[in-house]
């Protein structure tokens, strides 16, 4: 699948004490199937707008087995930290045996950015959201000049681009947001929805809003549709985590109910969807101690390839820990786990371009 920066609408853990102890075995190591040939699934290295790219061939050590299974070209983001591991954020790509070779790296956004910063899904800018006055920012990723878009309202929901020239922010206030669209020159603003009442979805050209049992999807033209995907009773959808290339499928990520709702104890069920008849095929836990209400193992990120299978970017702590812990997870058309592979070393928190 083409890259796209998509993004996850996380719940609030409200009221999440302490869990009670829960052993889940770790992940397998990086596994090997014969079903998976390479294609090329993140833009190449063309250069551009967005600033020059220096190549820093710096392959992260391989993955245990990795080698065995030919990868498609994965791009991963890691953000910027800070403190004692003060370290820029990174642009990575994999090799087809698994490893990780850096890409560029930069600080946009450095210490000003108000929550998180987002890459494009090439890699090659940036966007986040700034304070005193609010507005959207636009970079390199590397940094350099940026581009300023007004906001009015509040900043609660993330920029996410909807392409590599387009970004996508709301407006006004809380839980009544006004979608906007606007290029990386900050033109062409324009009205994508208004009155909604969670952040947008955004990936591949397509956008999202989930309900509790519903999701709403449609593009920048504004034209919705409301789809509900045949899932069980018991269920509850706390995000929304790609599209397919053509539109035709999406993959969610639900719950059981639990008191307080708490991300910490929940049994997450991950599902692909078929967006016009609603069918829903189950993705299998990559652990099977994950089929417990043990909160792990929510989808956050998925890249559809040709052929249908799926890489996901899989939780493998606990829902809303602070420092997240990823593995990419390749899945069959009908959900059965191809094969996994780990992400760059280095810092907790970062997301598939």
């Amino acid at each position: 699948m083409s890259a796209a920066a998509l993004v996850l609408l996380p719940v609030a853990a409200a009221g999440c004490g302490a869990p009670a102890p829960t052993t889940a075995a770790n992940p397998p190591a990086d596994t090997a199937t014969t079903e998976a040939a390479a294609v090329s699934v993140a833009a190449t290295d063309q250069g551009g707008a967005g600033g020059s790219a220096t190549a820093h061939p710096r392959p992260s050590a391989p993955s245990g087995g990795a080698s065995q299974l030919s990868w498609p070209q994965l791009t991963w983001h890691s953000a910027q930290a800070y403190g004692t591991d003060d370290a820029p954020a990174r642009i990575w790509r994999s090799t087809p045996d698994g490893r990780w070779e850096l890409v560029r790296e930069g600080r946009p956004g450095d210490r000003v950015a108000a929550g998180e910063v987002v890459a494009s899904p090439d890699g090659r800018r940036a966007a986040w959201r700034s304070t005193n006055p609010h507005r959207l920012t636009i970079s390199a990723f590397e940094g350099g000049s940026a581009v300023s878009v007004p906001i009015a309202g509040t900043l609660s929901c993330t920029p996410r681009w909807i392409d590599n020239l387009t970004v996508v922010y709301t407006e006004g206030s809380e839980r009544d947001w006004t979608v906007v669209g606007v290029r990386v020159d900050g033109k062409g603003r324009h009205v994508i929805a208004t009155h909604q009442r969670s952040c947008p979805v955004v990936a591949n050209g397509m956008i999202g809003f989930v309900e509790d049992r519903s999701l709403r999807l449609g593009d920048s033209s504004g034209a919705f549709r409301t789809v509900q995907p045949r899932i069980p009773g018991d269920l509850k959808i706390h995000s929304l985590a790609g599209f397919s290339l053509d539109g035709r499928h999406v993959v969610v990520s639900t719950h059981v109910p639990s008191p307080g709702e708490c991300g910490c104890t929940w049994r997450i069920r991950n599902y692909r969807v078929d967006v016009a008849t609603g069918a829903a095929t189950e993705l299998t836990p990559l652990d099977p101690a994950w089929t417990k209400a043990t909160g792990h193992g929510a989808i956050k990120q998925v890249r559809f390839l040709p052929g249908g299978t799926l890489v996901a970017q899989v939780d493998t702590g606990t829902y809303g820990d602070d420092a997240p812990a990823y593995r990419l997870v390749r899945y069959a058309v009908d959900g059965r786990v191809l094969g996994s592979l780990k992400v760059p070393a280095g810092t907790p928190r970062g997301y598939l371009l």
